[in-house]
């Protein structure tokens, strides 16, 4: 079966799916950094990823740059180059300096979820960096990239729609998850819809990603099917080496 690659702007990954982030200590340099040889997306969770740096009790902010530096450098060493993002959480400490660093680690991605990332254009001014925010619905897309458009004339690189399945910081009430599982199909499709206006826009393609709930390549086709451009995949690689 012919399987597309997942294109985002200047990064081609022949298999279109993405590690998802996973913190603390789970997604670091070797699963991303093996996922990424293997042809697809890996990426490290920017949530405490030096807590195993000496000071990180006395400089954890310190510590936590430091380690996601290294793990940017060894991730994309394992892989031999191949593509690696960095998952940061709008909602953690220092949100900013973290994005920072992984530009100048040499990241590929950033994607940023747990809150609407509304200033990340401005963060990543000036870098080749891409950017993808994670959103649960068409709204909070509409939301963000028309922000992005209106303040910075940007827009993503790739958008990730994430449902009620994903581990996580979720878009969902408690009340609402039943319903919005048997629904997530439409919300994918909303998202395709939404970000189409934006390709016309800024004369690009955006690729949406669908994340949450996705463990089988019959999972994964059924959302290729729908229109998406890959996957992003988490719990999934939790138990491998």
């Amino acid at each position: 079966m012919n399987i597309k690659p997942l294109i985002i702007g200047d990064l081609i990954a022949k298999v279109p799916i993405i590690q998802g982030g996973m913190g603390v200590g789970v997604s670091l340099s070797n699963l991303a950094g093996n996922v990424a040889k293997n042809g697809a997306i890996g990426v490290i969770s920017a949530a405490h990823p030096g807590y195993m740096e000496e000071d990180f009790e006395k400089n954890t902010l310190a510590a936590n740059l430091r380690g996601l530096t290294k793990h940017i450098k060894k991730a994309k060493e394992i892989s031999l180059n191949g593509i690696i993002g960095v998952n940061a959480m709008v909602a953690m400490n220092n949100y900013i300096e973290h994005v920072k660093t992984a530009i100048e680690a040499g990241a590929d991605l950033i994607i940023s979820g747990a809150g609407l990332p509304l200033n990340l254009p401005e963060i990543t001014a000036g870098s080749s960096i891409k950017i993808a925010p994670i959103v649960s619905s068409a709204k909070a897309c509409k939301l963000v990239l028309s922000y992005w458009k209106k303040h910075f004339n940007r827009t993503a690189d790739a958008v990730i729609v994430e449902g009620p399945l994903a581990g996580g910081h979720l878009g969902f009430k408690k009340n609402n998850l039943d319903n919005d599982i048997v629904n997530f199909d439409k919300y994918v499709s909303a998202v395709i819809e939404e970000v189409k206006n934006f390709e016309k826009d800024f004369d690009k393609k955006i690729p949406v990603i669908v994340a949450g709930g996705v463990f089988t390549h019959e999972d994964m086709m059924r959302y290729l099917n729908l229109g998406a451009s890959g996957v992003q995949m988490a719990t999934r690689f939790v138990a491998t080496h």
